[in-house]
């Protein structure tokens, strides 16, 4: 980051970018669970988010949509959160740090989403799950195993979170250490 950027700026870009790479994890992680179970998104997701309306002739564009709209906002919340800890933050690369804290906050959504997938396939059945699977469904197993990746990335985020916290806190903590050796 440029040393004349100014705090004001930086916080836009800050914004800026977590909503655009939780957008592209949104639009990613869905094509992953759409593959998983198109149902999921048939049955459920595209009716909970009003997108079968657009009458989109393409599913799999509809899949990246929702994971769009179901994951900017989740993005804005991290910028907002990430700006907080950016205000306080006293290191060499402040802006490159935030960036890393988001990439490894999307990273904790993905590996959420991965570990609850190996749940649902291995651990848990779609009879007992205790999730609303819609009459119909033709692989019922599959879609509980969306549902799980869908709420895996929500836990695994809160977790990123707090990951991307302490990720900033430690370099603050070793940035302030190096200077006072000096």
């Amino acid at each position: 980051m440029k040393k004349s950027e100014t705090k004001g700026s930086q916080i836009f870009k800050i914004i800026f970018y977590s909503v655009i790479i939780a957008s592209l994890f949104g639009a990613i992680h869905n094509q992953i669970s759409y593959s998983v179970s198109s149902e999921f998104f048939t049955n459920f997701l595209f009716g909970n988010f009003g997108t079968h309306e657009w009458n989109l002739k393409n599913n799999r564009l509809e899949a990246s949509i929702v994971g769009i709209i179901g994951s900017y906002w989740v993005g804005l919340i991290l910028g907002i959160i990430y700006i907080i800890v950016f205000l306080f933050m006293r290191t060499e690369n402040n802006f490159k740090d935030i960036i890393n804290a988001i990439l490894i906050n999307i990273g904790c959504a993905f590996l959420g989403s991965f570990i609850a997938y190996l749940i649902a396939k291995y651990l848990i059945d779609y009879e007992n799950s205790g999730v609303f699977i819609d009459f119909g469904t033709q692989n019922p197993q599959n879609y509980l195993e969306a549902a799980f990746m869908n709420t895996g990335s929500y836990i695994g985020g809160i977790l990123g979170v707090i990951a991307g916290i302490i990720y900033l806190l430690k370099k603050n903590s070793n940035y302030e250490n190096k200077k006072n050796r000096l």
